[in-house]
Order: C-alpha cells, then sequence, then structure tokens
C-alpha cells in the first residue's frame, strides 16, 4: 500500500476543510446541514454566531425549530405555515427538491428577526435522502422596508390625496362594518350625505385650483365635527360621506346642521381679482336600527334620496329620514 498517496489525499481533504471553513467564517450566510432524523445541525458555519448570537457547538446541541416563532414558505405565496409536520414529512420523502422559505426568529438576546433559509435535499451514499444542506440570511430590513412599503400603498388606496379624508372604497368598508357590529351591540348608526352646492360653477368661473382649495376646506369643516370614531369618506368630486356609529337620526341632524352652518359662513379670496365668494352644502341624513336588515348600498341610497330633497328644496339646508326603511 502506498502511505505516500494516501498521506496526500488525506492532507488535501483537511486542506479543503480549512478552506471550506475559512470562506465560510467571511460570508454574511450561514451555511448548514441539518439531519431529519435528530432535526439538528449536522454541520453549521461560524457566521451564526452574528446571525443568532449561539456558537457552532450551541446550535448543533439543538433543535432549531426551538427558535422559529413564524414560517412563511415562499410556494405558499408567503403565507404562515401553521404546522411544520405535513410539509417535513414531503421534505424527508423527498417530494420537495427546493425549500425556501423566510423564518421569524428568536435570537439568544431576545430578539426577532427575519431569516431566509434556502436549502436542497443531503442524500446518503445510497441515495436516501437523510437532510438538506442549505444556507441562512438575516432578511430584517428587507422585511420590515416591504412592510412600510405595503402599508404606504395601502394608505395610498384607502386615502383620498386631495382630502386627506377616507376614499370611498374605505367608507364603504366602514360603514358595512358599522351595519354588522350594531346587530351585535343593539345600537343605531347614521349616515350623513354632503354635496357641495353648484361645486361645477367654481371649478368653471374660478378654476380647478381654487375648487381643490373650497374641498380642502370643507374636509377641514368635517373632520373638525367628528369624534374619533367616526368615519368620513369623500365619495365623489364635489361629495362627502360621514358614518356615525351609536348616533340615531336626532343626534346626525345636529352633527349635519353644525357643518352645514360652519360651511356657509367659510368665505374664499381670488387672490388675482381681490374676490371673496361663499359656498353652501346640501346634507341628506339616512339612519338605522339594529334590527333591519339593510347592507351599507341600501342605506346609502336612502341617504342620496335625503340629499335630492334637500337639493330640490333650496339647497342649503339638511333632509332626514327618521329612520330608514328595510327595502
Amino acid at each position: 500500500m502506498d502511505t505516500t498517496k494516501t498521506s496526500t489525499a488525506g492532507q488535501d481533504i483537511e486542506d479543503m476543510k480549512d478552506e471550506i471553513a475559512l470562506l465560510t467564517s467571511y460570508s454574511n450566510d450561514t451555511i448548514y446541514r441539518l439531519r431529519y432524523d435528530t432535526m439538528a445541525y449536522d454541520y453549521v458555519s461560524p457566521s451564526v454566531e452574528r446571525l443568532l448570537g449561539y456558537t457552532q457547538s450551541e446550535i448543533r446541541a439543538m433543535n432549531i425549530r426551538s427558535l422559529i416563532l413564524e414560517t412563511r414558505i415562499v410556494s405558499n405565496a408567503m403565507r404562515p405555515l401553521e404546522s411544520f409536520e405535513a410539509l417535513e414529512n414531503e421534505r424527508k420523502e423527498g417530494a420537495v427538491n427546493k425549500w425556501q422559505a423566510d423564518y421569524l426568529m428568536l435570537t439568544k438576546e431576545g430578539r426577532k428577526i427575519w431569516v431566509s433559509d434556502i436549502s436542497y435535499p443531503w442524500f446518503d451514499e445510497r441515495g436516501a435522502i437523510i437532510g438538506s444542506v442549505g444556507s441562512l440570511r438575516d432578511i430584517t430590513e428587507r422585511v420590515e422596508a416591504e412592510a412600510q412599503a405595503k402599508g404606504e400603498v395601502s394608505q395610498m388606496m384607502n386615502t383620498d390625496a386631495l382630502t386627506g379624508l377616507s376614499s370611498r372604497a374605505l367608507f364603504f368598508v366602514r360603514l358595512e362594518d358599522e351595519l354588522k357590529r350594531i346587530k351585535r351591540s343593539h345600537e343605531e348608526l347614521s349616515v350623513l350625505l354632503i354635496d357641495m352646492d353648484y361645486f361645477k360653477n367654481i371649478n368653471n368661473n374660478y378654476g380647478q385650483d381654487i375648487g381643490d382649495r373650497v374641498l380642502k376646506a370643507v374636509a377641514g369643516i368635517i373632520r373638525l365635527s367628528m369624534r374619533e370614531t367616526d368615519t368620513a369618506g369623500r365619495v365623489d368630486g364635489g361629495q362627502f360621506a360621514v358614518v356615525l356609529p351609536d348616533t340615531p337620526a336626532s343626534g346626525a341632524f345636529w352633527v349635519a346642521e353644525r357643518i352645514r352652518a360652519s360651511v356657509a359662513k367659510e368665505t374664499f379670496h381670488i387672490d388675482e381679482e381681490n374676490e371673496l365668494f361663499g359656498i353652501t352644502v346640501s346634507i341628506g341624513i339616512a339612519s338605522a336600527r339594529h334590527e333591519q336588515q339593510l347592507d351599507a348600498s341600501a342605506l346609502f341610497k336612502v341617504a342620496e334620496q335625503r340629499l335630492y330633497i334637500a337639493k330640490q328644496t333650496g339647497r342649503n339646508q339638511v333632509s332626514m329620514d327618521e329612520l330608514a326603511e328595510s327595502l
């Protein structure tokens, strides 16, 4: 037997191990080899201490699942995973070629971080799957940035850009939610539908910039008349709506009258012509009790009918039903 060749081959293997250890120690990614029979790491690179705060020996003695608070599988549209069992069985049987998931993990210091895991099956010499080989990477900043961007997009979709009030879509969501809520609480609710009188004339006579200024002013008056539990939205060009939870028709009338009077007192200045002008609003009110089978669309239609009456009988006034009838 040629001992020189054996010694050289053994040295090559040791040199390769040293090179791999050197490379993985400088990598931001944590490289690992996970055994399925114990769900413990057979190998984990030194960078795991920077990632999770645990030393290599500490991590190898642990079941990695104990550190995972939440799992989102890429192939499952990033929805949270309720149970590992079924997917782990698929991995052990070889049904999953590539595993890609994001984990919310708890570090040794008690911090919560998001970690991306990408791995592939690890086979023994007979071709049987005994685990996986993969890498872990801290993606906390990316996940937080994505959440912030998503929140900003949602805010844009739910908010009227000009006035800062709720969008039409969000207003109807809130109205539907409140109608469901009063069925449980046995309360009443009311809706105000506020329409600016002759708003098209303002845009035609003074321009859109002045029209936008007027819209913002009316939105500000509506906002000052609201409680924290109320929801106001811009539902059309010059039309606003307000949901008043736990408010009967009589209470809604006084809120509407306060808005109407405040708008009527407002004056606007045209800089170039040194001209002042005023505006008015007409308001329709619809109210509902818990026992009525009304949805958001039906109740809003009653408010539209009352608004139409206010418009047809002189404008700059409030029209209300004592209670919306079931449609």
